[in-house]
């Protein structure tokens, strides 16, 4: 039994008298949570995140449904070679090889029997198809940040001080629901930092010249977060944390106890050289992860194997774990991408833009307008060499292109500074909820950290996020680089997790895992009898419940 998006309030009236959930118990549930894949099933890395106080050890085991990275790159080598070899000789001939976008080149009369002339290799080993991936691909693991956070959450706090005294006070936090909400542009019960903290009205100059300033690069090479086998790695950390500049890290400056020095301390001087730092992966972990960055078929992307600061969320939210340092607070999280579906709507954004007579598809001309054609993309999307690229040819080159992206693990680190929207977002899903609205004054409490009254801008710990998310190919952007996750059309690709029953999760239109009266589709006595803990919120809980114990106890009332 399905539930139409507009059922007849009757029904739910009628679902009244002969018991609330009576008609629910026919929908099914959704699924237990499942583990993500062991360690052994991924790929290791470990990493160093420079905080100010001290470098934080962090081992990850990242996995690509299942698989560890570059196998999962090896199966798709394996699975195109298969596709293209149609003559099963276990090689490619330029014929062959042409099908696919990888290989796709501009043919000039005559090259091949020049190629021929010189003794060139005309055919393409399996080899030679992973060298290709590689090249697409880049590396397994990669490692982004993005600074930019820091200073849009310092909007928040402005809208939290209402007086502009500089202080977050008791009434402030009272009414930090209804400031929230009055943010909420587009109705949707739901306040993201964009509504918070909206891009910036232009200047003179450039309504003047309209030529608008380019924003401050989103997302960058990590200099916050370093893999142990950087060979520039040891440099930094003199860089960062030598204060009395004599090339070596004592515990104090390390902010390490003496004991955990002594783990890379080779020469037993309490002290760590450049050399010495080159072994910092020896040293105690400081929180161990599993991620995978495809979701199973049940269950959750990511999960906290240790740790030795306090986890604060409680592991009550999937894919999410917050750990409380002295100095900071550090979230990790999986986002669900579809790389092609991300990639595509990047795509289709700009053929939009490039097709300017509106007539389906890009000509030569039109693709001029973008650096990247010039340089032979169009020769490579353009399948069937009419001079037209159509809509079927640009699927063909994302999903062929964006394959060997979309076998690799891009982490981002945010520094989201004093993290007032990161706090009040306690699910991580870069959304304020009504559910976390409404808790949001007895968050704001929790970070103070002083004997003062009230919530200063920079009282709260530093806080930190480290996302984990699928690689998305680029298509017209750097070829060298992944799309940035943040991205519009990368995060209109995002995929929340499904939760509760199948009723619920179709009623929870904004996806925010609950069901608010707005919502609901029936008369308030059904919403009343369902909220079990009359806190205005159905949550998935009191829907599986109620369908649950209607299951066990099925209803002998009579009908009206």
């Amino acid at each position: 039994m399905s539930i139409s998006p507009r059922s007849p309030s009757s029904r739910l009236r009628l679902l009244c008298r002969v018991g609330v959930v009576a008609w629910l118990a026919w929908l099914p549930i959704a699924g237990s949570a499942a583990e993500v894949p062991a360690p052994q099933a991924a790929e290791t890395r470990d990493v160093i995140l420079l905080l100010e106080q001290g470098p934080l050890h962090l081992r990850l085991h990242v996995a690509v449904g299942g698989q560890n990275p570059a196998a999962a790159r090896r199966a798709g080598v394996t699975r195109l070679f298969a596709e293209l070899d149609s003559n099963r000789d276990g090689k490619l001939s330029r014929e062959e090889a042409q099908r696919s976008p990888l290989f796709r080149e501009k043919q000039r009369p005559g090259a091949e029997k020049f190629l021929q002339s010189i003794g060139a290799r005309l055919t393409l080993s399996p080899r030679d198809v992973e060298r290709k991936f590689e090249q697409y691909g880049g590396e397994t693991v990669i490692y982004r940040q993005n600074t930019t956070t820091s200073d849009n959450d310092t909007a928040v706090f402005k809208l939290l001080d209402e007086d502009t005294n500089g202080v977050v006070d008791e009434n402030e936090m009272f009414n930090a629901v209804d400031l929230l909400l009055a943010r909420d542009d587009d109705d949707d019960e739901c306040v993201t930092l964009e509504e918070v903290a909206p891009p910036r009205e232009p200047s003179a100059a450039e309504m003047l010249t309209g030529v608008p300033t380019p924003p401050p690069a989103a997302s960058t090479v990590a200099d916050l977060l370093r893999d142990t086998h950087q060979t520039l790695l040891p440099a930094q950390l003199l860089q960062k944390y030598d204060r009395d500049q004599d090339r070596k890290l004592s515990a104090a400056e390390l902010g390490w106890s003496p004991e955990r020095v002594a783990t890379c301390d080779a020469d037993r001087d309490g002290r760590l050289s450049l050399k010495e730092l080159s072994g910092l992966h020896r040293s105690p972990v400081d929180a161990e992860l599993a991620v995978d960055v495809v979701r199973p078929a049940e269950g959750s992307m990511l999960r906290l194997l240790s740790a030795t600061g306090e986890r604060s969320d409680g592991g009550r939210y999937s894919d999410l774990a917050t750990i409380t340092l002295p100095s900071a607070v550090v979230s990790f999280s999986a986002r669900e991408v579809d790389p092609y579906e991300a990639s595509m709507a990047l795509a289709m954004r700009t053929f939009n833009e490039l097709d300017q007579d509106q007539n389906g598809y890009l000509d030569r001309e039109e693709s001029m307008l973008r650096e990247r054609f010039a340089r032979g993309l169009f020769d490579q999307i353009d399948a069937d060499g009419d001079d037209k690229i159509f809509g079927d040819e640009m699927r063909a080159f994302i999903h062929s292109r964006g394959e060997p992206v979309a076998n690799t693990c891009q982490v981002t680190v945010y520094d989201d500074g004093a993290g007032f929207f990161s706090a009040l977002d306690a699910n991580g899903d870069r959304r304020i909820s009504m559910r976390e609205m409404r808790y949001a004054n007895k968050t704001l409490t929790g970070m103070q950290r002083d004997a003062d009254p009230g919530l200063g801008e920079t009282e709260p710990a530093r806080r930190y996020r480290i996302e984990f998310v699928r690689g998305v190919f680029n298509p017209f952007g750097s070829p060298d680089r992944p799309a940035d996750p943040q991205q519009p059309g990368v995060v209109a690709a995002a995929k929340p997790r499904p939760i509760g029953p199948i009723w619920f999760q179709r009623w929870d239109r904004n996806n925010d895992g609950d069901i608010t009266w707005r919502e609901f589709l029936g008369p308030r006595d059904a919403f009343d009898t369902l909220d079990a803990d009359r806190d205005e919120l159905l949550d998935p809980q009191e829907a599986a419940a109620a369908v649950s114990l209607e299951r066990r106890q099925p209803s002998t009332a009579a009908g009206p």
